[in-house]
């Protein structure tokens, strides 16, 4: 089962285990999961499990502010890949293809997974 571990924003530190076919993200308290986030819409955003691929998929709800999928905004469903960054308003996400069984899990996955993009210095 994926996750999403929020990086950024509002809930940051927040995560969401993908253990249900879709789930729906955004403001309204009917979501599957709700992020308080002014510039997130009611209903932003979609993940949900692709049979035919074998991995989930991202799709915008029509949101006001767009989703975008490592920097790019999406238009259509976009496959996710381990570590790839969701952000919807001011809310980033991290996409986990691994499970957490909680939030100090998740955070720790997103904290090694990020190891490698810093530098490394070694002083004389």
């Amino acid at each position: 089962m994926a996750t999403l571990v929020v990086t950024e924003g509002p809930a940051k530190g927040s995560h969401f285990p993908l253990a249900m076919a879709s789930v729906s993200i955004g403001r309204d308290d009917t979501c599957s999961f709700q992020i308080l986030d002014p510039r997130v819409s009611r209903t932003h955003l979609q993940v949900r499990f692709d049979d035919a691929l074998g991995t989930h998929v991202a799709a915008d709800y029509r949101s006001a502010h767009g989703v975008y999928v490592n920097d790019a905004r999406i238009v259509l469903d976009t496959t996710l890949r381990d570590g790839d960054s969701i952000r919807i308003g001011g809310t980033t996400m991290m996409y986990l293809a691994a499970d957490c069984a909680d939030a100090a899990a998740a955070s720790e996955a997103v904290r090694k997974r990020d190891e490698w993009k810093r530098s490394t210095v070694i002083g004389r």
